[in-house]
């Protein structure tokens, strides 16, 4: 599925592709949809904008920012610096998609560990929560892990399946980065 056209903010176009994700037979979105603030908008410049982002990030209690960049030049905001985890780095991107006057996010943070944790640990803590899952099938997907990135292949039915597998691993404590090779059937 192809997204095009126009909408008023950023996470109404992230919100887009997720949306479309979720219908039944979709296998893969490509989103090519444009951010265009109404003509009324006082849009903020770009120091403004970071300096909102800045505050968005401080304020929220679910990551640590103080590791965290922030630069914005013609309302793409770019993220630097270290998290101490992938689903932080990913929650980083979801607060700044928020920001008023935000067109795009380019999230350059890296996963630093605070801990070392074993690929096998990784593994097997993936495997386990797969089992648990009532939606996952642990037979249909292949998971391996080298120096904390996780990579998943496979086949599941339908989109949602996809994601709480890739969920899981992002979650996963010691994990880095994610690759997602998991096809839909």
């Amino acid at each position: 599925v192809l997204l095009e056209g126009m909408v008023p903010n950023y996470a109404t176009k992230i919100s887009a592709a997720a949306d479309a994700n979720l219908v039944s037979g979709i296998n893969v979105v490509e989103n090519n949809i444009k951010v265009q603030f109404p003509v009324t908008s006082n849009l903020p410049d770009d120091r403004e904008i970071t300096e909102n982002a800045k505050n968005q990030l401080h304020w929220n209690s679910k990551i640590v920012s103080g590791k965290i960049e922030v630069d914005t030049k013609d309302g793409i905001v770019s993220l630097s610096g270290k998290t101490d985890s992938l689903w932080e780095k990913n929650e980083a991107e979801n607060i700044i998609s928020e920001v008023y006057g935000v067109v795009g996010v380019v999230n350059k943070l890296e996963v630093e560990l605070s801990r070392s944790v074993q690929d096998l640990d990784i593994e097997q803590d993936i495997r386990n929560s797969y089992e648990r899952s009532i939606l996952i099938n642990e037979n249909k997907i292949d998971i391996k892990v080298r120096q904390g990135t996780v990579h998943l292949t496979g086949s599941v039915a339908n989109y949602p399946i996809k994601k709480e597998a890739i969920d899981i691993a992002t979650y996963t404590k010691g994990v880095i980065n994610v690759v997602g090779d998991i096809t839909i059937e």
